[in-house]
């Protein structure tokens, strides 16, 4: 029995069967987990999704920011920008409402108290504890399936509140996390979410932009995160994070993990 990850797909679905089979993965045997952004720039979204669904148990996914996108679109929550919309072939597939139903059924945090590791789609939030961590996602997770999602995801296209404060309100608590767990990738020295910039922190010349995972937290010390999202950043591993979206969907990678308790990572890569 192994565990695997897999960072973000987006549709990739060759090259994530390739990589599927490069790591020998065992669908009686072993554990899949993703980053999340199953969906949407890559062609072939709906089969990524449906193989996942037919996992069952075996995969564990948290939701990511395309994710989201995909939900949103099934409700018309949301008013997309472009002229096409790339969730068109799941939208009008005959089984859309079961897909939506199963992807609004997935954690926007997985935890692992066994192995040490929290999953992730972007990061987690240094000022939370294990405790507002599990809270929070609990009440996202919450909302996803119950009667008023679409009423929920109405409400999540906005970058405030941009900063932690245990005076917000319910709702604005649940819009922060939300964009924390989908979305950040740099905090400001005031610990004010960044939603602008995405490059490689090697490029950013701001000294008030720091990377969320370089501030310190309890959390991290307890826990090693792995994230996707963040393809500009690519694979990088330190001592409280390991990020795997290495940019399939723009022609770059597609990385796999194996994870083991106590064990340094197996890294494995395909072009894409």
């Amino acid at each position: 029995m192994s565990t695997f990850a897999i960072g973000d797909v987006q549709g990739c679905y060759k090259e994530f069967r390739k990589l599927l089979s490069v790591i020998n993965f065992d669908t009686k045997k072993d554990t899949l987990w993703l980053t999340g952004d199953l969906v949407n720039k890559g062609p072939q979204s709906l089969d990524v999704i449906k193989y996942v669904m037919d996992l069952d148990d075996k995969a564990i996914t948290v939701l990511g920011n395309h994710d989201f996108y995909l939900i949103a679109s099934y409700f018309k929550a949301y008013p997309w920008p472009h002229d096409t919309n790339p969730f068109d072939d799941i939208l009008s597939h005959r089984d859309s409402s079961e897909i939506i139903g199963w992807l609004r059924r997935q954690k926007i945090m997985h935890l692992d108290n066994e192995l040490k590791y929290i999953l992730v789609h972007a990061g987690i939030y240094p000022e939370w504890d294990t405790k507002e961590i599990l809270s929070l996602s609990s009440k996202i997770e919450f909302l996803l399936k119950g009667d008023h999602c679409k009423k929920f995801i109405e409400s999540l296209w906005t970058n405030d509140p941009r900063n932690w404060n245990n005076n917000l309100d319910e709702k604005e608590k649940i819009i922060f996390a939300v964009n924390v767990f989908t979305r950040m990738r740099y905090l400001k020295k005031d610990l004010s979410m960044d939603f602008q910039e995405k490059s490689n922190p090697s490029n950013v010349k701001s000294s008030n932009l720091i990377p969320w995972y370089e501030f310190k937290s309890n959390a991290y010390k307890e826990y090693k995160t792995i994230i996707g999202h963040w393809s500009t950043l690519g694979f990088l591993e330190t001592e409280n994070l390991i990020s795997i979206d290495t940019g399939c969907v723009w022609g770059n990678k597609m990385t796999a993990i194996k994870i083991e308790k106590n064990k340094n990572i197996k890294r494995y890569e395909i072009k894409c």
